[in-house]
């Protein structure tokens, strides 16, 4: 059994949404280390974050202009969780992971069959319930967009 670290809870925070050509993504920060996470690991997701949007087009399903990012700082490195949403209410999902080094490079862990942790389900849980109240449940899904852009998860949990 790997080594066991007993439950903590850890800073949840938003950090901002992201515009990249007519793409919005939200940001998050988890860390069992500080408030938020290092910006090293924000600056390098941000500039891969182009190449790992292409993913979108793996399924051939219709998809949205926005998605989630989450940074998490772990006790080996740091993780990137991005996901968005995909035929109206299927979440479509990848992971990446960087050691701790001074210059971060993340690498695809999701083909291994990795999604998400426990703090990162807190973030997937939130988010459902955005997408389900301000786009499934709208008379007008489009303008739901953007209220669901407006809807952050800031907690420890």
């Amino acid at each position: 059994m790997a080594d066991f670290t007993p439950y903590h809870p850890r800073p949840i925070s938003f950090l901002e949404v992201i515009a990249l050509g007519n793409e919005r993504i939200k940001l998050y920060s988890i860390s069992c280390k500080n408030d938020v996470v290092d910006k090293c690991f924000i600056h390098r997701a941000k500039a891969q974050l182009g190449e790992w949007l292409n993913n979108k087009n793996l399924t051939g399903l219709p998809v949205y202009e926005v998605a989630t990012l989450i940074l998490h700082e772990g006790k080996d490195g740091c993780f990137a969780v991005l996901f968005w949403w995909t035929d109206e209410n299927m979440l479509q999902l990848f992971a990446y992971f960087s050691e701790y080094t001074a210059a971060p490079n993340f690498r695809l862990i999701s083909d291994k069959g990795l999604v998400s942790c426990v703090w990162e389900m807190a973030v997937l849980w939130f988010e459902r319930q955005a997408w389900v109240k301000e786009v499934l449940m709208a008379p007008h899904p489009t303008d739901g967009l953007s209220r669901y852009l407006t809807h952050h998860l800031n907690e420890d949990v």
